[in-house]
């Protein structure tokens, strides 16, 4: 048994800390995701703390679980994608149109990032100006670790259209990284 089916027997037997356990590995990625889809901080959590609480539930409620991982990035996602929807009038409906939010998205971003290396800052800044059909498969995908397969179980897509959005969020990518001043050597010397 995979050690993840023995966290999940654990909190249905009331283990308090295996919840946590099971989890904790994930929070800042799944943080990242719904920050990717949401562009506000506040909404970030609150989306994330809906997902955890339908993890808990779902958990006690012996729900067969085969991709934990996958899974839960689903529901961070999912949550996600409903609180954009139900806060769609607000003015986080577009990130181009609100300067202020993507200098504090870029200022977030960096504070997050703090401990990792200016280049790789960068580089996620240059993936979040992309549009969010090509940024959320190339986080995933290079940064999360997850397979083509789990990202489209997580974004509900069909694994075509993600390889697809991918070589596009690719090609974007080398087109903002030879505009920028930093990067003309690694563009001409290495590709993408």
């Amino acid at each position: 048994m995979s050690n993840e089916k023995n966290l999940m027997e654990k909190i249905r037997e009331g283990d308090e800390e295996a919840f946590s356990l099971l989890v904790e590995e994930m929070l800042l990625p799944a943080y990242k995701t719904a920050y990717l889809v949401l562009r506000s901080k506040e909404l970030a959590e609150d989306a994330v703390q809906n997902a955890l609480e339908d993890c808990y539930i779902s958990i006690m409620k012996n729900k067969d679980i085969r991709h934990f991982k996958a899974w839960f990035y689903r529901l961070v996602y999912s949550r996600s994608i409903d609180l954009y929807r139900k806060n769609a009038r607000s003015a986080f409906s577009d990130i181009e149109e609100n300067p202020e939010a993507l200098l504090k998205m870029k200022a977030d971003s960096a504070q997050n990032c703090a401990i990792q290396k200016e280049t790789q800052t960068e580089m996620i800044d240059m993936i979040m100006e992309l549009d969010r059909n090509y940024s959320l498969p190339i986080l995933l995908h290079y940064y999360e670790g997850l397979s083509m397969k789990e990202i489209s179980l997580v974004l509900n897509e069909n694994v075509n259209t993600i390889k697809t959005r991918l070589t596009r969020g690719r090609k974007k990518l080398a087109d903002l990284i030879r505009k920028n001043k930093n990067y003309p050597l690694e563009v001409n010397s290495y590709g993408i």
